[in-house]
């Protein structure tokens, strides 16, 4: 079976983890990827744990598969290629800094005059207008501007992994599949933006909404905070304020619950799932019963009936109780840490997790595609590239000539 991206040509400009994820995903569909490289590489390259002269950790996760050109674009005669490079592409993945495509030629505007039928797909911080439109911007820095951080009284907390990166690479990849598929009936290319500022509203997509009846307490919320921090109000005096306009209510029967010997996830998210729970655990809850009870206090009997769940598990061990909720039928299961997925059954079961052979640094463990098809299905096409492994072979392709490459080299404007 042929993979579906097998004809497919990719050119990727791409930094850190946005665009370089999402040109993995096209890699393990077949597409022929090429990563365009600074002769320094691309930070990532240096980012985590280093594994080799060329390579971290952080590189290892997200370009597999791929061809790496190392190139200086300052370059006239380099640019020149890259440009008839571009000309072949299907899709173009650009994570510029603000500014640096324009001045490279190589913005959408710019490539569509030579290649009208591309699909650029550009990874931008905050959009591509507004005010901040200009502005650089990285995962923690969106987190922060959009409100995903958490928010604990000691400051805000921050999440290791870089959950915008990555909902913004799935976000690209789908948008260019759904490009690709425009362009089928269309017979045109066009450019997608996507920021990392919607993909961090997306991941809050349960809570970034206004129901004007009932949201009033977020407009007074909003003022308040324009001035209490100047004031000398601490992060604690803010959060309280804000339980005092819209008291937090923890679900009682969601979420994880200490049990005697370790903790237990409990997803009792419906009524009948809820019904389950209390009748196992003995509780009696009359919002259960009757559709119209109301409680004078919602927060005050959610919190006590969380409690009494809370009490009654933690008289027996997790595996007790996850056998108890698996015979009744509410889904429950074990509180893992992340090392432990190395090594689930579920995950090598499934092929979610795949053994790679890299040529520098032998076998190593890393997570595969992240969708299964049942005919034309992803697969890890080969470890990633060591710096400038295939600038040689993709410039002879553009017309460059080898003697021109060898002393382009060795002014060391490029890894050959």
């Amino acid at each position: 079976m042929l993979p579906p991206y097998k004809s497919l040509r990719v050119v990727e400009f791409g930094r850190f983890i946005a665009a370089p994820y999402c040109g993995q995903l096209f890699a393990d569909g077949g597409a022929d990827v090429i990563k365009i490289e600074p002769v320094i590489g691309d930070d990532s390259r240096r980012n985590g744990t280093r594994l080799s002269a060329t390579e971290a950790r952080q590189y290892i996760n997200k370009n597999r598969g791929k061809r790496c050109v190392a190139v200086d674009l300052s370059d006239v005669m380099i640019r020149e290629s890259i440009a008839r490079l571009v000309d072949s592409a299907d899709v173009v993945l650009a994570n510029f800094r603000p500014g640096q495509a324009e001045k490279l030629g190589l913005a959408y505007e710019q490539v569509r005059v030579r290649n009208s039928n591309v699909i650029y797909a550009e990874n931008t911080a905050f959009g591509p207008t507004g005010p901040m439109a200009a502005k650089a911007g990285m995962d923690i820095l969106l987190q922060a501007y959009a409100g995903v951080v958490p928010l604990k009284e000691s400051g805000p907390e921050m999440n290791i992994d870089p959950i915008v990166d990555y909902t913004a690479a799935l976000l690209m990849a789908w948008g260019v599949a759904t490009a690709l598929y425009a362009r089928e009936k269309t017979g045109t290319g066009q450019r997608l933006d996507v920021s990392l500022l919607q993909a961090a509203l997306v991941i809050q997509n349960n809570s970034v909404n206004h129901i004007d009846a009932v949201d009033g307490w977020r407009e007074e919320f909003v003022d308040y905070l324009k001035e209490a921090f100047s004031r000398g109000h601490s992060l604690t005096d803010v959060l309280a304020y804000r339980e005092t306009l819209k008291p937090t209510i923890a679900p009682p029967y969601y979420g994880f619950f200490r049990t005697q010997d370790g903790f237990l996830a409990l997803a009792a998210g419906g009524l009948v799932l809820r019904q389950k729970v209390a009748g196992l655990l003995g509780i009696e809850d009359p919002s259960l019963k009757d559709a119209g009870f109301q409680p004078q206090d919602v927060a005050a009997h959610t919190a006590m009936i969380r409690s009494d769940v809370q009490a009654r598990l933690s008289n027996e061990t997790t595996a007790h109780w996850l056998a108890a909720f698996e015979e009744v039928g509410v889904p429950a299961g074990v509180v893992n840490m992340k090392e432990q997925m190395l090594n689930d059954a579920q995950c090598w079961e499934n092929d979610y997790l795949v053994r790679l052979e890299h040529e520098e640094l032998g076998g190593m463990t890393v997570v595969g595609p992240p969708v299964k098809f049942s005919k034309t299905p992803l697969s890890v096409q080969g470890p990633t590239p060591t710096l400038g492994r295939h600038t040689r072979e993709v410039l002879l392709a553009t017309g460059m000539q080898a003697a021109t490459i060898d002393t382009l080299a060795k002014k060391g404007l490029l890894i050959a």
